[in-house]
């Protein structure tokens, strides 16, 4: 056996913050349904550079802010300052207490909201 075959168990792939941008992804959909309905902003309407810089923050700051966090908890269970168990609880609990806060208790919640924001202009609301 190979020197380096302990390497590969210790290293942890980068991918698996990619995980946590799903729920990211979920609750900027609903921010951003959110915010539309309580505007009242048309389909239509033109907007300023700050109200689409907002809503774009709305749309992609959730998962950014989820993948900084995944990372760093990462970070924690590479250096062995948390354990596995303690990063997906973490984590996992982060992701449904936002969406509870959001108030998306199912796939319908998720459904709607994607249909609200996605939606075609002549589609009624």
């Amino acid at each position: 056996m190979a020197e380096g075959d302990n390497e590969n168990e210790r290293k942890v792939n980068d991918d698996l913050d990619v995980i946590w941008w799903i729920p990211g992804v979920i609750s900027g959909i609903t921010l951003l349904a959110k915010y539309i309905h309580s505007t009242g902003i048309d389909r239509d309407e033109r907007l300023t550079l700050p109200q689409g810089m907002l809503l774009m923050f709305l749309l992609f700051g959730p998962a950014i802010l989820a993948a900084v966090i995944a990372a760093q908890f990462r970070k924690e269970v590479e250096r062995g300052r948390m354990s596995w168990e303690m990063y997906w609880v973490i984590l996992s609990g982060i992701s449904a207490s936002t969406l509870a806060f959001l108030g998306v208790t199912g796939i319908d919640d998720v459904i709607a909201a994607v249909e609200f924001v996605f939606s075609s202009a002549e589609a009624p609301r």
